[in-house]
């Protein structure tokens, strides 16, 4: 196993993870279109808690790492958004929030890191308004897993029945579909695992190695995420299908 760390890289970011939380935003914007309160669950260093700053909701972004939040704190000031994103340090299996504070929320690849992801969904249940609704991203089919996923600190992947089971058990209403095929699954199996391998057998940070501080560079090309994840958006066309590399769910409270 690499001497790389989970998290040590946070702004690693391209146009896979761009594509997934434009995929998230656009669902949310979908069933819950009126911006009010949301609660951002492990919101890290806070790319969607600003995004779901700018449509105007007031964005609480919970989070357990202080350093993730002071980040994400630094960069909604500087974004001119510091009265719209209230980061929060709190465990999501215990969220320091009373019944019904929010009228959304979401969760992105989070809960497949959590033992007790059911507590964690419930909590999310309980400080939804009725009504309210939770979106989310979790890896999919188990048979994909790999080496990078216990690197990466995942205890589980999820079927759509796995999915909705444990939102169902939490008295919300579930919708959850299979995505990211086939050029995505592409892009993941032909790049993105060789540079996570590279990632992983790495002696040091991203900054360290040359290779790797290229790709990031390349990752950070406004243009060139958009343009990628364009190419990306031809995936819409099968979404369902079981051989796609997340789930992408939605939930409502009763």
């Amino acid at each position: 196993m690499g001497k790389a760390e989970w998290g040590a890289d946070p702004d690693f970011f391209g146009p896979r993870h761009a594509h997934r939380e434009a995929r998230l935003v656009r669902r949310l914007r979908e069933v819950a279109p009126k911006p009010g309160r949301h609660l951002e669950c492990a919101a890290g260093v806070g790319s969607l808690s600003l995004t779901l700053a700018r449509e105007g909701r007031i964005v609480v972004a919970a989070d357990l790492s202080p350093l993730s939040l002071q980040v994400l704190r630094r960069r909604a000031e500087t974004s001119g958004l510091g009265d719209r994103v209230l980061p929060v340090v709190a465990d999501v299996t215990r969220l320091p929030f009373a019944d019904g504070t929010f009228e959304s929320a979401t969760t992105a690849e989070t809960l497949e890191h959590i033992p007790g992801h059911e507590f964690a969904v419930s909590e999310f249940a309980r400080v939804l308004a009725p009504g309210g609704w939770l979106a989310g991203t979790v890896p999919a089919g188990p048979k994909q897993w790999s080496d990078w996923d216990d690197w990466a600190g995942h205890l589980r992947r999820y079927t759509p029945q796995d999915m909705s089971a444990v939102l169902e058990g939490a008295g919300l209403e579930p919708q959850a579909t299979v995505w990211g095929w086939p050029l995505l699954r592409l892009y993941d199996d032909f790049f993105l695992k060789r540079v996570n391998r590279r990632r992983l057998e790495s002696a040091g940070t991203v900054e360290d190695d040359s290779a790797l501080r290229r790709i990031s560079g390349l990752g950070r090309r406004r243009g060139l995420v958009a343009l990628v994840r364009m190419v990306f958006s031809f995936d819409r066309l099968f979404d369902g299908s079981p051989w796609g590399v997340g789930l992408l769910f939605t939930a409502r409270k009763r």
